[in-house]
């Protein structure tokens, strides 16, 4: 009860999640107990530490914000509002704006296209929350069981 009550305040299916990989050294470290907010009019920008989840992937991913764009679906279906459609049908995004981020861990040498299975570019939808905080190593004791 409290675990749900907490996500609906800060706006986040998981409000706590532990660091289960070395990616985003020396940032954080495997174990790390991160807090996050996801909040609905904030944006996200270069820098900002996210946590994510693709379809089809179980473990969500901590990873930094590379890059951000912006982009609106039209409403209509004239010649050059298919051509941006067609980019971005993959993320079978409704009609409106958007925005759209690439992320890449600290410790990785490339973005994580290759983990969004198949997406080019992350919605806001994928993101679970901004890290907002965290303690070391507490979360050991949820990777030990």
């Amino acid at each position: 009860m409290l675990w749900k009550g907490l996500g609906l305040i800060l706006n986040t299916e998981s409000p706590i999640v532990v660091v289960l990989s070395g990616s985003m050294e020396p940032a954080f470290y495997r174990g790390d107990l991160l807090f996050l907010t996801n909040p609905q009019g904030q944006r996200y920008h270069t820098g900002d530490i996210t946590v994510y989840r693709v379809p089809g992937a179980e473990i969500p991913i901590v990873h930094r914000v590379l890059e951000t764009r912006d982009v609106v679906i039209p409403f209509d279906n004239s010649t050059a509002n298919r051509v941006i459609s067609n980019r971005l049908a993959k993320l079978k995004l409704p009609p409106g704006e958007h925005q759209l981020m690439l992320t890449k861990g600290d410790n990785n040498h490339v973005d994580d296209i290759d983990l969004y299975q198949g997406l080019e570019w992350l919605d806001r939808r994928h993101i679970i929350g901004k890290v907002r905080g965290f303690l070391p190593y507490i979360g050991y004791v949820t990777i030990a069981m």
